[in-house]
């Protein structure tokens, strides 16, 4: 069952890894949420306090010149190590919300270190 599960993650990151998401029109700003969501999101009420993200799906809510709104469907993982040097890994696909001005995010949806 285990051998199972783990192929069928690695199937699923390689589908993941594969997949080219944009934002249309606005190209800066995968990487924009991308490392904004490293830098203050946690997933799993902070269990996993050091998630990274990849981009599956994006729906541009608003875009005006002050600000564009996107609601990104996106991978996480945090393959973090515990104190005693055990793996913590935990992962799921989540959607959040990221409003960015001038090409930054200014705010997002979800769980957040703040």
């Amino acid at each position: 069952m285990i051998m199972l599960r783990n192929l069928s993650t690695a199937a699923l990151l390689v589908l993941v890894g594969c997949t080219t998401v944009d934002v249309p029109g606005h190209p800066e700003a995968i990487a924009a949420i991308q490392s904004y969501y490293a830098a203050n999101a946690w997933e799993e009420g902070a269990r996993c306090v050091s998630p990274s993200m990849t981009v599956t799906r994006t729906n541009i809510l608003e875009d005006t010149p002050e600000r564009l709104v996107v609601e990104a469907r996106y991978y996480w993982q945090d393959g973090r190590r515990s104190s005693d040097n055990a793996a913590v890994t935990c992962s799921g696909f989540e959607t959040r919300t990221f409003t960015l001005a001038q090409g930054r995010v200014v705010s997002m949806t979800g769980e957040q270190r703040r």
